[in-house]
């Protein structure tokens, strides 16, 4: 049971436990029971051996297993009393010893969340955004989808921008063949800006069967390091045209994204371009709503959180820099870059999760698969290669969970916000 609390630091907490000695002859009694009834012996029935033999063969192991049973017990229910939140596992400075007929007593030192009483995040003032959705960005939209559903004829030409000229094509650089850069067969969009704009102003207006050279001097920094600062000479032969031919703009068209008129399909791309707006400006909202509840609240970090935090941001950097082939910068250079952040981070998750502790939000299994069938959709995944790919990464859906967890309180203090025009 708690004897006493005393306050180390705001997030430091020292316990101080007892445990009664009946409890503690309870439960060697219990084990020795246990044991007797399965040990074997020699010169002894199961079951028959004697307290004495069976302490004195057996009694570290027995106070061990007692030890370690009782001590996690009581400390979780002092805890309890002393309505604490341990983010750290107890660091307990005394030897654990049993004593015949004594109680158990030992302090445990715990890191725990602080206590943040006074958090205002009701009525935040938050400067309106307004927006409109113009007819050119539903032309845009629609434009985009038509592209989508175009399709290429064989045709006779000549060549035009959009168009796919099929080629053969040999490259040289000083005079010798490069396998490298050789193809047959490409089907080369004109004008899509995977070759200089020379090689397709070049094949515009051919034909098929025609035949052409033309030299192409490449940028000393292009990714390609075959061609970077040289020229390049290819002998290019177009085997076949196709022709792009867009949808026409009708009923029929609209009905291949599940409306009944083009009408309706106006109205739809309308309300998802206003849709994606509101959630922009909500963000930024958010962002906003972040940055108010970080100046606005004083109080002590908890060290190994903070730690925590610090670690993963230098190794998400690390991780990164091999990523893009680039070179992993010193410890110490990235601990000094990500202090901040790291602070910043942990601060604003320590008050989001008071704020909906406080407000009784979660986030439910029914949230989360709602989010992963989302999410799955608009990666073309199945729901269950998307859990996959979360517990591959995470080991979990931990970081799901409290990303849903996070935005639900943003949520709900963007509801309480006060959005006005403050002009």
């Amino acid at each position: 049971m708690l004897k006493q609390i005393e306050e180390i630091t705001p997030t430091t907490r020292k316990l101080k436990i007892n445990i009664p000695s009946s409890v503690i002859e309870e439960e060697i009694a219990s084990a020795y029971n246990k044991l007797r009834a399965s040990v074997n012996v020699p010169g002894f029935r199961v079951g028959k051996v004697p307290q004495a033999i069976l302490e004195k063969k057996f009694g570290k192991n027995v106070e061990a297993q007692v030890i370690e049973k009782i001590v996690p017990e009581f400390y979780s229910r002092a805890v309890k009393e002393a309505r604490i939140l341990p983010i750290t596992y107890p660091n307990i400075a005394e030897k654990l010893e049993l004593v015949k007929n004594q109680p158990l007593s030992f302090t445990a030192t715990v890191e725990i969340k602080p206590e943040l009483k006074d958090l205002n995040y009701e009525g935040i003032v938050l400067k309106e955004e307004t927006f409109t959705v113009e007819e050119s960005e539903i032309e845009t939209s629609i434009n985009a989808l038509r592209e989508n559903r175009a399709v290429f004829k064989v045709s006779e030409g000549p060549i035009k921008e959009g168009d796919v000229a099929v080629i053969d094509c040999d490259a040289f650089i000083d005079n010798k063949e490069v396998n490298e850069l050789k193809s047959k067969d490409y089907p080369y969009i004109i004008g899509s800006g995977i070759l200089p704009k020379e090689f397709s102003d070049a094949l515009s207006a051919k034909k098929k069967g025609e035949r052409f050279e033309i030299k192409i001097n490449f940028e000393a920094d292009h990714p390609n390091k075959t061609i970077a600062g040289k020229e390049v000479l290819f002998k290019v032969s177009v085997t076949e045209m196709k022709e792009k031919t867009l949808p026409q703009l009708d009923d029929e068209f609209a009905k291949g994204f599940g409306c009944k008129s083009m009408e309706e399909l106006r109205k739809n791309i309308n309300e998802n371009i206003h849709k994606q707006k509101k959630q922009h400006i909500n963000n930024k909202y958010k962002k906003e709503l972040i940055e108010y509840l970080n100046s606005h609240n004083k109080f002590e970090i908890p060290a190994s959180i903070l730690n925590r935090e610090l670690e993963f941001l230098v190794e998400e950097d690390k991780q990164n820099a091999m990523r893009n082939n680039k070179a992993i910068r010193p410890d110490k250079e990235l601990i000094k870059e990500y202090e901040s952040t790291a602070y910043k981070n942990v601060k604003v998750m320590l008050i989001l999760d008071a704020i909906g502790r406080r407000e009784k939000i979660e986030a439910s299994e029914d949230d989360i698969k709602l989010a992963v069938n989302e999410i799955a959709a608009q990666h073309n995944l199945k729901p269950e290669e998307l859990k996959k790919l979360y517990i591959t990464k995470d080991g979990s859906l931990d970081g799901l969970k409290n990303s849903l967890f996070t935005d639900k309180v943003l949520d709900f203090i963007l509801s309480k916000a006060v959005i006005k025009n403050t002009d």
